[in-house]
């Protein structure tokens, strides 16, 4: 959806600003449709490098009119699946204890080896769906900051 959108976008504001004093008010607000949300990108990359077995980390996050947007792309190391899955629930378990990690915010859709090889999702871990920060906590009884 990104270049798609972002053409899309551009259109609608060009044609919303040429419509007169209402349509500039809403293609300037539509301009700002994609906020990144540079503490949410950072906190996940941090903690996601903190664990052991992660190798590297890459978060997008973008805050749109008070919803948003989270994704992240997540390399192990791991040679076989169940310890990609031993990683995995490392990992989510530190973004569990990350008290920056808003409860809104969503964790990564799949989780990857080096070569791509293994994949694995939290379904491993027995969510069945990706999972917000708030449901990682509640299933693994983390409450952030408390020791």
């Amino acid at each position: 959806m990104g270049r798609r959108w972002a053409r899309l976008r551009g259109r609608l504001v060009r044609r919303m600003a040429e419509a007169g004093p209402v349509g500039g008010i809403l293609a300037a607000l539509l301009s700002l449709g994609r906020a990144r949300n540079w503490d949410c990108e950072d906190v996940f990359r941090e903690t996601a490098l903190a664990v052991d077995g992660v190798v590297s980390a890459e978060f997008d996050c973008s805050d749109m009119f008070g919803g948003g947007w989270q994704r992240g792309r997540v390399v192990l190391r791991a040679s076989s699946w169940e310890e990609a899955v031993r990683v995995m629930d490392a990992l989510l378990r530190a973004f569990a204890a990350e008290p920056r990690l808003e409860p809104r915010w969503s964790t990564p859709q799949e989780y990857r080896n080096e070569d791509g090889s293994i994949v694995v999702g939290a379904g491993a871990a027995g969510f069945p769906a990706v999972p917000r920060i708030r449901e990682v906590r509640a299933r693994y009884g983390i409450a952030p900051g408390e020791d």
